[in-house]
């Protein structure tokens, strides 16, 4: 692999955890410091395209990064998960909403069945608790409580939405939010599609040429 080879190179020793037709990861090590990188293959199936970065190249949109890390909680054990979903449902987008919105990405799932999913994933003992490297040190008590609390509410958000909504992402002007399900006409939809696509309408447009004029000031 190119990137374990760049990596060797610059005097970083690669150590591999899972080596699958679909999926690496490896430990990362240099003197006392070390680190893990993952690399999956991810389908062009997004609500937006990817969003162009002087460090890393290329990011997904923090929706669809929201929205793909459902599906792995809902697909595998890893308790470095739960943690990441509580800072989705605090600094992203409600629960509720990422998991409506994630069915469309893996056909068969429903929004109740990936929330049963990730409650069914969501139990660690204290030593996989204590393994997960933080920059903080975190209470694993006040994770899941929340956690809990997060998949509660967006279990009573699905149970009111309509089903023919699912799959979708609704907008208030600019913004993507967790809508009231009584109000869906007071909303624009947003579907997802190879390499996704901006939503459009003189609000969203007027907010992004807004950005884009911030971006250039503050350069």
């Amino acid at each position: 692999m190119k990137d374990a080879a760049a990596l060797e190179t610059a005097g970083y020793d690669v150590v591999w955890l899972r080596q699958l037709p679909l999926a690496y990861s490896a430990e990362v090590r240099r003197d006392k410091t070390s680190t893990r990188l993952e690399w999956v293959a991810d389908s062009d199936f997004r609500f937006f395209p990817a969003i162009r970065d002087e460090t890393f190249g290329y990011l997904l949109h923090p929706v669809d990064l929201a929205t793909n890390k459902v599906m792995a909680a809902a697909g595998r054990r890893e308790v470095r998960d739960l943690v990441d979903l509580v800072t989705i449902h605090e600094t992203i987008l409600p629960l509720g909403a990422v998991v409506w919105a994630a069915a469309e990405k893996s056909p068969g799932f429903t929004p109740e069945g990936l929330i049963a999913e990730i409650r069914r994933n969501s139990n660690y003992p204290a030593a996989e608790w204590n393994a997960l490297r933080t920059s903080e040190p975190l209470d694993p008590k006040t994770v899941i409580t929340f956690l809990r609390d997060a998949l509660d509410a967006a279990e009573a958000f699905v149970a009111r939405m309509p089903t023919d909504k699912v799959g979708l992402l609704f907008l208030q002007g600019s913004k993507v939010i967790q809508p009231d399900s009584d109000r869906l006409q007071d909303y624009q939809t947003h579907v997802g599609q190879r390499r996704g696509q901006w939503p459009s309408n003189a609000e969203i447009t007027a907010a992004m040429f807004e950005r884009a004029a911030q971006e250039r000031l503050d350069r």
